[in-house]
């Protein structure tokens, strides 16, 4: 029977919730039907009041039954008999491909698994026990990416017949005849990734039978489920060639992922070992703020403001990390002395690390890490146990829709326990998608914003920058016309072709994250194009910008506030969106700038924003997304930080809670002015 709950045999709404009737339970005893901790997908018995699973005369032969099909708010709940008679059921939404059947087979046939991974000369070898409940199944594979394009075949030790007779049979001794193995070459490896440029490449099973295919996430632990500490789970470094290392980390549910880096040197690791040991055996109290930027390369965003204010205000447990080879490292050396500025990937960076009261950054805190990607069980159980990781974002988030991706969501390890937003807008998006409260907001507007406020009026625009986001999907190194290191070579050609920007600055910025890539993993390309490149800080060139030509980059909010026109390139916008797995916020609604579709178009774009000043239309449009302009970002962001660690902390001494009563009556106008819920 199909229909709604009204006609069910099994359930009935009781204030508002799908019950069992008649005393029927779960495995856990709950009446419930339909809970946030309920699985999707899943396959669950159906009990009565002695604890007993509700069966039928035993049939081996009989197909599974469907028995009934409920329907409550926007998901259903399949009853049906397995192929051994016992009712179960199954809580799912309507499905565009599969039908209930197959939604029934799909669960049916979700393996028990326990797995390793063995690196082993020139491959990896996965190998474990894998059973499945029925063997009607003709391929066992382990498919790579999203897309699940490279599959990789699943051999068993012992025979079918075998596994077939042991199927139910869930002794230690028995599983062994389960067990499979698969191996995966390591050439093959370094060949997706110059295929496809993906970082992160998850693991699927597949199998197909005469029904279907069907695919189930790859774990370790077939029983794992949301977990933070999954966050911690990392392999060794496999070494793939000479520049590239790959290691397997698990997802927040327990899917295992395939992630590609650099080559880490081994006496970084002792290093923080060794710190490690230090700030366990010996430190008494966590009180280091740390701050750093983007991979601890620079010292132009929003950390390096709050630092340079907070050492204006003696602050002597603020440190800022930056990597030793960044050309800002001597300077900062002079400026602040080794004391506050500390080198990246050292002994004294990681004690600091790991003695941080507060994490504070302009990007998320992995940026800390001693790589981009990493294995550092470490550094993220210090991220994950700490709980003033404050993000102060390297530019506002309404260009692309990082809400959909996952990075804000409070169940994900890595996200912000603060966020700094710069307008109402701004911060309902992160009320209303990223699960954060009013309290986790900071309403002050990004501390960075100040230094382009103030260059609107002082600073002369003159130059015209050239900077594209980076491509996750896009960044191999690619030449093709079209491809994210093709869109520069038409730039420089364009330029070079043009009398008109002889004796103008012209900007070729490739971003920071595919700048450390290329470089770091395809040279010969990077050195190709390095001489055409600006290497300085990118925020001294959008100071002084009159002209930005960006995609998708926060950096547009940036130079507009500095009053630079702004041209949005969106060639690949329907392109982008798909691999990014949502709408763009930046739509032509609320944009800026003028936009091109087609990069012939460009030249004419560029030298007509080069002329005039900025359309009271975009100014319009600018001012709802950005509202905190005033040029007191930085001293109301660190007054409001600092009011949230006070509150953890001793007070030492009159001047100091003098200090804090001030900063404490700044917060709570801030906060009362905001009133995000309400507009």
């Amino acid at each position: 029977m199909r229909g709604d709950d009204r006609l069910s045999v099994y359930s009935e709404v009781s204030n508002g919730s799908l019950v069992f009737k008649d005393g029927l339970l779960d495995f856990n005893g709950s009446a419930q039907l339909v809970t946030r901790k309920r699985s999707s997908n899943k396959k669950y018995y159906v009990y009565d009041a002695a604890g007993q699973i509700i069966s039928e005369e035993n049939d081996a032969s009989q197909d599974v039954t469907i028995k009934e099909i409920v329907y409550h708010k926007g998901k259903q709940v399949i009853f049906y008999l397995d192929k051994r008679m016992r009712l179960s059921f199954i809580v799912t939404r309507k499905h565009k491909k599969l039908t209930e059947e197959q939604i029934i087979e799909k669960a049916e046939l979700a393996p028990s698994q326990r797995v390793l991974s063995i690196p082993l000369f020139n491959m990896i070898l996965f190998i474990g026990v894998l059973r499945f409940r029925y063997t009607n199944i003709q391929e066992y594979e382990i498919a790579l990416g999203y897309d699940k394009k490279y599959r990789y075949p699943i051999k068993y030790l012992f025979s079918k017949g075998l596994r077939e007779k042991n199927t139910f049979n869930t002794s230690k001794l028995k599983l062994l005849c389960h067990t499979f193995f698969c191996i995966i070459p390591t050439k093959d490896l370094e060949r997706i990734y110059i295929e496809t440029s993906s970082i992160n490449l998850p693991m699927f099973l597949r199998i197909h039978n005469d029904t279907a295919n069907y695919y189930y996430p790859f774990k370790k632990n077939g029983f794992d489920k949301y977990s933070r500490k999954h966050y911690l789970y990392n392999t060794f470094n496999y070494r793939i060639s000479k520049s590239l290392s790959i290691f397997i980390r698990k997802s927040v549910t327990g899917q295992l992922v395939l992630v590609y880096s650099n080559k880490l040197h081994k006496s970084i690791v002792v290093k923080e070992a060794f710190a490690y040991v230090i700030v366990k055996l010996f430190a008494r109290k966590n009180n280091r703020i740390i701050l750093f930027e983007k991979f601890c390369e620079g010292a132009s965003e929003s950390a390096y403001e709050i630092f340079k204010y907070a050492r204006q205000e003696n602050d002597n447990m603020a440190r800022f990390i930056i990597d030793a080879q960044s050309d800002l490292y001597p300077g900062l050396i002079e400026q602040f002395g080794s004391r506050y500025i500390i080198k990246k990937n050292t002994l004294r960076s990681f004690y600091n690390i790991f003695k941080a009261n507060a994490l504070i950054s302009s990007d998320l805190a992995t940026h800390i890490q001693r790589r981009l990607y990493d294995n550092d069980r470490l550094i993220k159980k210090k991220i994950l146990d700490n709980k003033n990781k404050i993000f102060l974002q390297h530019g506002v988030a309404l260009a692309t829709n990082v809400f959909e991706r996952g990075y804000f969501n409070k169940r994900v390890p890595i996200a912000p326990d603060y966020i700094v937003t710069s307008s109402r807008r701004e911060s309902r998006n992160f009320l209303k998608y990223a699960n954060y409260k009013q309290e986790d907001i900071i309403p002050t507007g990004l501390p960075n914003l100040d230094l382009y406020v103030a260059s609107k009026e002082s600073v002369r625009k003159e130059e015209i920058t050239f900077m594209l986001t980076w491509r996750p999907w896009d960044l191999t190194g690619g030449k093709t016309e079209g491809s994210y290191v093709g869109r520069y070579i038409q730039f420089i050609r364009m330029i070079n072709n043009d009398p008109f920007y002889e004796g103008k600055k012209i900007n070729v910025v490739l971003h920071p994250k595919a700048k450390v890539i290329l470089r770091d993993q395809f040279p010969d390309i990077y050195e190709e194009i390095k001489s055409k490149l600006y290497a300085g800080d990118i925020k001294d060139i959008l100071l002084k910008s009159k002209v930005l030509i960006s995609d998708y980059s926060s950096v547009t909010f940036y130079a507009f506030a500095g009053g630079s026109n702004v041209i949005f390139y969106w060639e690949d916008k329907a392109k982008a969106e798909k691999e990014y797995g949502a709408r763009n916020i930046l739509q032509k609604e609320n944009a800026f700038g003028d936009i091109i579709y087609d990069f012939n178009q460009l030249n004419a774009f560029i030298k007509s924003n080069y002329e005039q000043e900025q359309k009271a239309a975009y100014q319009s449009k600018f001012s709802l997304m950005v509202e905190r302009t005033d040029g007191n970002n930085t001293e109301e962001t660190y007054n409001y930080i600092r009011n949230i660690l006070d509150k953890e902390r001793g007070l030492a001494d009159a001047e100091y809670r003098n200090k804090r009563f001030l900063r404490n009556e700044r917060v709570l106008q801030l906060s009362g002015q905001e009133n995000i819920q309400s507009k």
